[in-house]
Protein backbone atom coordinates (compact mmCIF):
# COMPACT_ATOMS: atom_id res chain seq x y z
CA UNK A 1 0.00 0.00 0.00
CA UNK A 2 -1.81 -0.16 2.38
CA UNK A 3 0.84 1.81 1.23
CA UNK A 4 2.36 0.38 -1.43
CA UNK A 5 0.26 -1.23 -3.13
CA UNK A 6 0.95 -0.56 -6.66
CA UNK A 7 -0.88 -0.53 -9.29
CA UNK A 8 -1.25 -2.16 -12.61
CA UNK A 9 -2.58 0.04 -15.61
CA UNK A 10 -4.56 -1.13 -17.75
CA UNK A 11 -3.60 0.12 -21.07
CA UNK A 12 -0.64 0.17 -19.32
CA UNK A 13 1.44 3.17 -19.34
CA UNK A 14 3.61 0.47 -17.07
CA UNK A 15 4.33 2.72 -14.94
CA UNK A 16 0.95 2.92 -12.66
CA UNK A 17 1.72 -0.25 -10.84
CA UNK A 18 -0.73 -2.90 -12.21
CA UNK A 19 1.50 -2.38 -15.07
CA UNK A 20 1.61 -6.09 -16.41
CA UNK A 21 4.99 -6.53 -14.84
CA UNK A 22 5.45 -7.14 -11.47
CA UNK A 23 8.12 -7.28 -8.57
CA UNK A 24 9.80 -9.97 -6.61
CA UNK A 25 12.99 -10.79 -3.88
CA UNK A 26 15.23 -12.58 -1.56
CA UNK A 27 18.49 -12.09 -0.19
CA UNK A 28 20.25 -11.22 2.58
CA UNK A 29 22.32 -8.52 4.65
CA UNK A 30 22.11 -5.40 6.78
CA UNK A 31 22.44 -1.97 7.07
CA UNK A 32 22.91 0.15 3.79
CA UNK A 33 20.89 0.16 0.69
CA UNK A 34 17.54 -0.65 0.47
CA UNK A 35 17.06 -0.22 4.00
CA UNK A 36 19.82 -2.23 5.41
CA UNK A 37 22.03 -2.91 2.76
CA UNK A 38 26.29 -2.80 3.36
CA UNK A 39 27.51 -1.32 0.70
CA UNK A 40 31.05 -1.94 1.55
CA UNK A 41 30.44 -6.12 2.52
CA UNK A 42 28.52 -7.45 -0.46
CA UNK A 43 27.15 -10.81 0.69
CA UNK A 44 26.19 -13.64 -1.84
CA UNK A 45 23.60 -15.78 -1.59
CA UNK A 46 23.99 -19.48 -0.29
CA UNK A 47 22.31 -21.20 -3.33
CA UNK A 48 19.79 -23.89 -1.91
CA UNK A 49 19.82 -27.82 -3.26
CA UNK A 50 16.79 -26.90 -5.63
CA UNK A 51 18.26 -23.35 -7.06
CA UNK A 52 18.61 -23.04 -10.49
CA UNK A 53 20.76 -20.18 -10.62
CA UNK A 54 19.69 -17.60 -13.70
CA UNK A 55 22.35 -17.24 -16.24
CA UNK A 56 22.86 -12.98 -16.37
CA UNK A 57 23.47 -13.75 -20.30
CA UNK A 58 20.39 -15.82 -20.54
CA UNK A 59 17.94 -13.10 -18.82
CA UNK A 60 19.68 -10.89 -21.04
CA UNK A 61 18.22 -12.49 -24.35
CA UNK A 62 15.12 -12.88 -23.23
CA UNK A 63 14.23 -9.46 -22.31
CA UNK A 64 16.41 -8.08 -25.08
CA UNK A 65 14.49 -9.55 -27.97
CA UNK A 66 17.01 -8.67 -30.62
CA UNK A 67 15.88 -4.75 -29.77
CA UNK A 68 19.42 -3.05 -30.12
CA UNK A 69 18.26 0.36 -28.08
CA UNK A 70 17.19 -2.30 -25.23
CA UNK A 71 20.24 -3.92 -26.01
CA UNK A 72 22.50 -1.34 -25.14
CA UNK A 73 20.57 -0.64 -21.61
CA UNK A 74 22.38 -3.70 -20.22
CA UNK A 75 25.72 -3.10 -22.34
CA UNK A 76 26.03 0.07 -19.70
CA UNK A 77 24.42 -1.28 -16.85
CA UNK A 78 27.20 -4.37 -17.45
CA UNK A 79 29.97 -1.96 -17.96
CA UNK A 80 28.70 1.13 -16.08
CA UNK A 81 26.84 -0.40 -13.34
CA UNK A 82 22.50 -0.07 -12.77
CA UNK A 83 22.71 3.28 -11.77
CA UNK A 84 23.98 4.44 -15.24
CA UNK A 85 21.90 2.18 -16.93
CA UNK A 86 18.78 3.06 -15.46
CA UNK A 87 19.87 6.93 -16.86
CA UNK A 88 20.08 5.26 -19.96
CA UNK A 89 16.57 3.95 -19.81
CA UNK A 90 15.36 7.35 -18.93
CA UNK A 91 17.28 8.65 -21.46
CA UNK A 92 15.61 6.21 -23.84
CA UNK A 93 11.70 6.41 -22.33
CA UNK A 94 11.81 10.29 -23.08
CA UNK A 95 12.20 9.63 -26.96
CA UNK A 96 10.35 5.99 -27.02
CA UNK A 97 6.72 5.73 -26.01
CA UNK A 98 6.89 2.28 -26.18
CA UNK A 99 10.16 2.13 -23.93
CA UNK A 100 8.12 4.55 -21.59
CA UNK A 101 5.31 2.07 -21.59
CA UNK A 102 7.30 -0.71 -20.61
CA UNK A 103 9.62 1.42 -18.28
CA UNK A 104 8.92 -0.68 -14.95
CA UNK A 105 8.99 -4.09 -16.89
CA UNK A 106 12.75 -2.90 -18.02
CA UNK A 107 13.94 -1.31 -14.95
CA UNK A 108 12.74 -4.25 -13.36
CA UNK A 109 14.94 -6.80 -15.57
CA UNK A 110 17.92 -4.34 -15.66
CA UNK A 111 17.64 -4.79 -11.59
CA UNK A 112 17.22 -8.66 -12.10
CA UNK A 113 20.23 -8.69 -14.53
CA UNK A 114 23.02 -6.55 -12.38
CA UNK A 115 21.70 -9.14 -9.46
CA UNK A 116 22.52 -12.14 -11.37
CA UNK A 117 25.93 -10.72 -12.99
CA UNK A 118 26.69 -9.57 -9.29
CA UNK A 119 25.27 -11.90 -6.95
CA UNK A 120 25.13 -9.94 -3.82
CA UNK A 121 22.57 -7.80 -2.04
CA UNK A 122 24.65 -4.70 -2.57
CA UNK A 123 23.14 -4.16 -5.77
CA UNK A 124 20.32 -1.80 -4.11
CA UNK A 125 22.47 0.71 -3.35
CA UNK A 126 22.41 1.61 -6.40
CA UNK A 127 18.88 1.70 -7.35
CA UNK A 128 17.00 4.42 -7.56
CA UNK A 129 12.92 4.89 -7.52
CA UNK A 130 12.56 5.42 -11.31
CA UNK A 131 9.68 3.72 -13.20
CA UNK A 132 7.93 2.77 -10.14
CA UNK A 133 11.35 1.62 -8.30
CA UNK A 134 11.49 -1.86 -10.44
CA UNK A 135 15.20 -1.55 -9.94
CA UNK A 136 14.75 -1.97 -6.40
CA UNK A 137 12.31 -5.67 -6.95
CA UNK A 138 14.12 -6.62 -10.38
CA UNK A 139 17.25 -6.23 -8.55
CA UNK A 140 15.63 -8.84 -5.03
CA UNK A 141 14.12 -10.95 -7.78
CA UNK A 142 17.12 -11.69 -9.93
CA UNK A 143 18.80 -12.88 -6.31
CA UNK A 144 16.21 -14.93 -5.36
CA UNK A 145 16.25 -16.40 -8.78
CA UNK A 146 20.18 -17.51 -8.42
CA UNK A 147 18.20 -20.13 -5.53
CA UNK A 148 18.97 -19.14 -1.82
CA UNK A 149 18.15 -20.99 1.21
CA UNK A 150 14.88 -19.35 2.98
CA UNK A 151 14.60 -19.07 6.57
CA UNK A 152 12.94 -16.78 9.01
CA UNK A 153 16.02 -15.23 10.54
CA UNK A 154 17.66 -14.89 6.95
CA UNK A 155 14.53 -12.93 5.14
CA UNK A 156 14.20 -10.77 8.74
CA UNK A 157 17.24 -9.56 7.90
CA UNK A 158 16.77 -8.71 4.23
CA UNK A 159 15.05 -5.48 4.44
CA UNK A 160 16.86 -4.41 7.97
CA UNK A 161 17.00 -0.60 9.04
CA UNK A 162 19.70 0.91 7.48
CA UNK A 163 21.21 4.75 7.64
CA UNK A 164 19.14 7.44 9.58
CA UNK A 165 19.82 9.67 6.11
CA UNK A 166 18.09 6.67 3.42
CA UNK A 167 15.04 7.46 2.59
CA UNK A 168 12.12 5.65 4.75
CA UNK A 169 10.50 4.75 0.76
CA UNK A 170 13.44 2.59 -0.05
CA UNK A 171 12.43 -0.11 3.14
CA UNK A 172 8.80 -0.19 2.05
CA UNK A 173 9.66 -0.66 -1.70
CA UNK A 174 12.52 -3.97 -0.02
CA UNK A 175 9.68 -5.23 1.84
CA UNK A 176 6.89 -4.83 -1.08
CA UNK A 177 9.73 -6.42 -3.08
CA UNK A 178 10.22 -9.39 -0.60
CA UNK A 179 6.43 -10.30 -0.97
CA UNK A 180 7.22 -10.66 -4.61
CA UNK A 181 10.32 -12.36 -4.06
CA UNK A 182 8.89 -15.14 -1.70
CA UNK A 183 6.52 -15.76 -4.84
CA UNK A 184 8.98 -16.65 -6.99
CA UNK A 185 10.88 -18.36 -4.62
CA UNK A 186 7.76 -21.28 -3.92
CA UNK A 187 6.89 -20.99 -7.66
CA UNK A 188 3.69 -19.49 -6.74
CA UNK A 189 2.65 -20.71 -3.89
CA UNK A 190 1.51 -17.78 -1.30
CA UNK A 191 0.73 -20.74 1.71
CA UNK A 192 4.42 -21.30 1.72
CA UNK A 193 5.83 -17.03 1.13
CA UNK A 194 3.06 -15.72 3.96
CA UNK A 195 4.84 -17.22 7.18
CA UNK A 196 7.51 -16.06 6.14
CA UNK A 197 5.72 -12.31 5.39
CA UNK A 198 4.28 -12.53 8.61
CA UNK A 199 7.88 -13.24 10.70
CA UNK A 200 8.71 -10.09 9.99
CA UNK A 201 9.21 -7.74 13.19
CA UNK A 202 6.97 -4.81 12.63
CA UNK A 203 3.91 -4.40 11.51
CA UNK A 204 4.38 -2.35 8.59
CA UNK A 205 7.17 -4.84 7.30
CA UNK A 206 4.67 -7.57 7.23
CA UNK A 207 1.66 -5.65 5.24
CA UNK A 208 4.34 -4.84 2.92
CA UNK A 209 6.03 -8.07 2.10
CA UNK A 210 2.23 -9.84 2.43
CA UNK A 211 0.67 -6.84 0.02
CA UNK A 212 3.59 -8.16 -2.49
CA UNK A 213 2.46 -11.93 -1.92
CA UNK A 214 -0.66 -10.90 -2.92
CA UNK A 215 -0.09 -8.56 -5.92
CA UNK A 216 1.96 -11.29 -7.95
CA UNK A 217 -0.54 -14.21 -6.89
CA UNK A 218 -3.48 -11.84 -8.12
CA UNK A 219 -0.89 -10.82 -11.48
CA UNK A 220 -0.62 -14.73 -11.60
CA UNK A 221 -4.57 -15.55 -11.55
CA UNK A 222 -4.63 -13.09 -14.72
CA UNK A 223 -1.80 -14.25 -15.75
CA UNK A 224 0.49 -11.33 -15.93
CA UNK A 225 3.06 -12.25 -13.34
CA UNK A 226 6.55 -10.84 -13.39
CA UNK A 227 8.55 -13.69 -12.40
CA UNK A 228 10.45 -17.13 -13.41
CA UNK A 229 12.45 -15.91 -16.47
CA UNK A 230 12.66 -12.60 -17.63
CA UNK A 231 10.82 -13.19 -20.69
CA UNK A 232 9.17 -10.17 -22.05
CA UNK A 233 5.21 -10.16 -21.67
CA UNK A 234 3.04 -11.59 -23.43
CA UNK A 235 -0.11 -9.31 -24.49
CA UNK A 236 -2.84 -9.33 -21.86
CA UNK A 237 -6.55 -9.61 -22.17
CA UNK A 238 -8.10 -6.40 -24.31
CA UNK A 239 -8.51 -3.95 -21.67
CA UNK A 240 -5.30 -4.38 -19.70
CA UNK A 241 -2.97 -4.82 -22.65
CA UNK A 242 0.82 -6.21 -21.82
CA UNK A 243 1.95 -8.63 -19.86
CA UNK A 244 4.05 -9.31 -17.08
CA UNK A 245 8.44 -9.32 -16.72
CA UNK A 246 8.30 -13.12 -17.53
CA UNK A 247 6.54 -16.39 -17.94
CA UNK A 248 4.87 -18.12 -14.58
CA UNK A 249 5.24 -20.81 -12.51
CA UNK A 250 3.26 -22.74 -9.68
CA UNK A 251 1.15 -25.03 -9.35
CA UNK A 252 -2.16 -25.97 -11.02
CA UNK A 253 -5.23 -24.77 -8.31
CA UNK A 254 -7.31 -21.63 -7.74
CA UNK A 255 -4.96 -20.36 -4.99
CA UNK A 256 -1.35 -20.97 -7.21
CA UNK A 257 -2.65 -20.88 -10.90
CA UNK A 258 -1.05 -23.15 -13.04
CA UNK A 259 1.64 -21.36 -15.56
CA UNK A 260 0.24 -19.58 -18.59
CA UNK A 261 -3.39 -19.93 -17.35
CA UNK A 262 -5.39 -17.30 -16.64
CA UNK A 263 -8.09 -18.51 -14.07
CA UNK A 264 -11.57 -18.36 -14.68
CA UNK A 265 -13.88 -15.94 -14.13
CA UNK A 266 -15.16 -17.47 -11.02
CA UNK A 267 -11.95 -18.77 -9.63
CA UNK A 268 -10.90 -15.11 -9.90
CA UNK A 269 -13.73 -13.47 -7.97
CA UNK A 270 -12.98 -16.16 -5.32
CA UNK A 271 -9.17 -15.48 -4.85
CA UNK A 272 -9.68 -14.01 -1.06
CA UNK A 273 -12.62 -16.36 -0.29
CA UNK A 274 -10.29 -18.66 1.88
CA UNK A 275 -7.56 -16.59 2.98
CA UNK A 276 -7.21 -16.02 6.90
CA UNK A 277 -8.86 -13.08 8.42
CA UNK A 278 -5.39 -11.36 9.05
CA UNK A 279 -4.63 -11.75 5.00
CA UNK A 280 -8.03 -10.46 4.16
CA UNK A 281 -7.13 -6.73 4.17
CA UNK A 282 -4.09 -7.29 1.46
CA UNK A 283 -5.62 -9.90 -0.43
CA UNK A 284 -8.52 -7.60 -1.74
CA UNK A 285 -6.14 -4.38 -1.48
CA UNK A 286 -4.93 -6.21 -4.87
CA UNK A 287 -8.76 -8.21 -5.70
CA UNK A 288 -9.37 -5.44 -7.70
CA UNK A 289 -6.48 -6.52 -10.11
CA UNK A 290 -8.68 -10.00 -10.90
CA UNK A 291 -11.58 -7.50 -10.43
CA UNK A 292 -11.11 -4.77 -13.33
CA UNK A 293 -10.82 -8.22 -15.98
CA UNK A 294 -13.52 -9.90 -14.55
CA UNK A 295 -15.88 -6.46 -14.93
CA UNK A 296 -13.74 -5.84 -18.35
CA UNK A 297 -12.79 -2.59 -16.20
CA UNK A 298 -16.31 -1.47 -15.60
CA UNK A 299 -15.89 0.80 -12.45
CA UNK A 300 -19.32 0.25 -10.37
CA UNK A 301 -19.32 -3.46 -10.87
CA UNK A 302 -15.96 -3.89 -9.63
CA UNK A 303 -17.17 -1.41 -6.28
CA UNK A 304 -20.16 -3.24 -5.68
CA UNK A 305 -17.58 -6.26 -5.17
CA UNK A 306 -15.31 -4.54 -3.15
CA UNK A 307 -18.76 -3.96 -0.87
CA UNK A 308 -18.99 -7.54 -0.52
CA UNK A 309 -15.26 -7.86 1.08
CA UNK A 310 -15.40 -8.25 4.40
CA UNK A 311 -16.33 -5.49 6.56
CA UNK A 312 -12.16 -5.54 7.86
CA UNK A 313 -11.26 -4.88 4.05
CA UNK A 314 -13.67 -3.24 2.15
CA UNK A 315 -11.58 -0.21 2.63
CA UNK A 316 -8.29 -1.97 1.21
CA UNK A 317 -10.66 -2.55 -1.55
CA UNK A 318 -11.71 0.82 -2.40
CA UNK A 319 -8.12 1.73 -2.29
CA UNK A 320 -6.36 -0.76 -4.49
CA UNK A 321 -9.05 -0.15 -6.65
CA UNK A 322 -8.63 3.63 -7.48
CA UNK A 323 -5.18 2.89 -8.26
CA UNK A 324 -5.72 0.35 -10.04
CA UNK A 325 -7.94 2.10 -12.38
CA UNK A 326 -5.89 4.93 -12.40
CA UNK A 327 -3.61 2.57 -14.10
CA UNK A 328 -6.45 1.20 -16.32
CA UNK A 329 -7.02 4.93 -17.78
CA UNK A 330 -3.39 5.82 -18.27
CA UNK A 331 -3.04 7.73 -15.22
CA UNK A 332 -6.15 10.35 -16.07
CA UNK A 333 -7.48 11.61 -12.77
CA UNK A 334 -10.96 12.68 -13.95
CA UNK A 335 -12.83 9.12 -14.63
CA UNK A 336 -10.98 7.54 -11.38
CA UNK A 337 -12.41 10.62 -9.48
CA UNK A 338 -15.85 10.26 -10.65
CA UNK A 339 -15.61 6.35 -10.48
CA UNK A 340 -14.83 7.01 -6.55
CA UNK A 341 -17.49 9.37 -6.03
CA UNK A 342 -20.09 6.78 -7.54
CA UNK A 343 -19.24 3.75 -4.93
CA UNK A 344 -20.55 3.24 -2.01
CA UNK A 345 -19.94 7.07 -0.33
CA UNK A 346 -18.28 5.99 2.90
CA UNK A 347 -15.51 4.86 1.15
CA UNK A 348 -15.18 7.46 -1.46
CA UNK A 349 -12.20 9.03 0.17
CA UNK A 350 -10.31 5.37 0.63
CA UNK A 351 -10.64 4.80 -3.14
CA UNK A 352 -9.21 8.23 -3.85
CA UNK A 353 -6.45 7.72 -1.57
CA UNK A 354 -5.06 5.27 -4.23
CA UNK A 355 -4.36 7.74 -6.31
CA UNK A 356 -1.98 9.51 -3.89
CA UNK A 357 -0.20 5.60 -4.31
CA UNK A 358 -0.15 5.90 -7.75
CA UNK A 359 1.26 9.22 -8.53
CA UNK A 360 3.68 9.31 -5.45
CA UNK A 361 4.89 5.37 -6.26
CA UNK A 362 6.07 6.39 -9.97
CA UNK A 363 9.24 8.10 -8.68
CA UNK A 364 8.64 8.67 -5.31
CA UNK A 365 8.20 12.70 -6.22
CA UNK A 366 5.02 13.90 -4.26
CA UNK A 367 4.59 16.64 -6.99
CA UNK A 368 2.15 14.48 -8.81
CA UNK A 369 0.28 13.33 -5.80
CA UNK A 370 -0.25 17.13 -4.98
CA UNK A 371 -1.73 17.64 -8.10
CA UNK A 372 -3.74 14.91 -7.39
CA UNK A 373 -5.15 16.13 -4.31
CA UNK A 374 -6.20 19.47 -5.85
CA UNK A 375 -8.75 17.88 -7.84
CA UNK A 376 -10.67 15.62 -5.21
CA UNK A 377 -13.76 16.75 -3.80
CA UNK A 378 -13.48 18.67 -0.49
CA UNK A 379 -14.73 16.11 1.11
CA UNK A 380 -11.48 13.99 0.81
CA UNK A 381 -8.89 16.75 0.62
CA UNK A 382 -8.29 16.33 4.28
CA UNK A 383 -7.12 12.64 4.58
CA UNK A 384 -5.63 13.10 1.19
CA UNK A 385 -3.23 15.70 2.03
CA UNK A 386 -2.63 13.70 5.59
CA UNK A 387 -1.54 11.07 3.07
CA UNK A 388 0.74 13.31 1.60
CA UNK A 389 2.36 14.23 4.61
CA UNK A 390 2.81 10.63 5.19
CA UNK A 391 4.88 10.01 1.72
CA UNK A 392 6.61 13.23 2.48
CA UNK A 393 8.45 11.97 5.39
CA UNK A 394 9.34 8.47 3.64
CA UNK A 395 11.01 10.77 0.74
CA UNK A 396 12.61 13.37 3.13
CA UNK A 397 14.40 11.10 6.08
CA UNK A 398 15.97 14.37 7.84
CA UNK A 399 13.20 15.73 10.00
CA UNK A 400 11.84 18.82 9.31
CA UNK A 401 12.14 18.60 5.55
CA UNK A 402 8.85 17.10 4.91
CA UNK A 403 7.27 19.35 7.17
CA UNK A 404 8.68 22.29 5.19
CA UNK A 405 7.06 20.79 2.13
CA UNK A 406 3.69 20.70 3.17
CA UNK A 407 3.71 24.53 2.79
CA UNK A 408 3.48 23.68 -0.80
CA UNK A 409 -0.19 22.54 -0.54
CA UNK A 410 -3.75 24.40 -0.57
CA UNK A 411 -3.27 26.62 2.73
CA UNK A 412 -6.04 25.52 4.63
CA UNK A 413 -4.94 21.51 4.50
CA UNK A 414 -1.19 22.83 5.56
CA UNK A 415 -1.91 21.11 8.98
CA UNK A 416 -3.26 18.26 7.75
CA UNK A 417 -0.39 17.33 5.29
CA UNK A 418 1.72 18.06 8.71
CA UNK A 419 0.23 15.70 10.41
CA UNK A 420 0.89 13.14 8.17
CA UNK A 421 4.44 13.71 7.78
CA UNK A 422 4.66 12.25 12.05
CA UNK A 423 3.50 9.17 11.34
CA UNK A 424 6.59 7.91 10.90
CA UNK A 425 6.67 3.90 11.73
CA UNK A 426 8.48 1.23 10.64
Amino acid sequence: MNLRSRSVGSRMRLRPLFPSRMMPILALLLAGACQGVDRETPVPLAAGADSAPATAAAAWTRVANGDPDIDALFVVTRDRGIREGLDSLGALAARDPDADGRGHELAHALGRFAAATRGDISILGECTPVFQSGCYHGALEGLFMRGATVDRATVGRICAPGAADRPGYERLECWHGLGHGLMVRFGGDHTQALPLCDALQTPRGRRECQDGVYMERALRAIDASSTATDAPAAQGHASHGGGAHGEHGGHASASTPKSGRRLSNRELRRLCAEEAAPHQPSCWAYQPIALLVVHRDKPLAVLRACDAAPAAAVRDCYQGFGKQYLGAMDGEPAPMIAACTRGNRPYATDCLLGGVEYFTDIEWKIEPGIAFCAQVPAASKDRCYTMIGERLALANPVRGEAEAACQRIEAPYVQACVAGTRRRDG
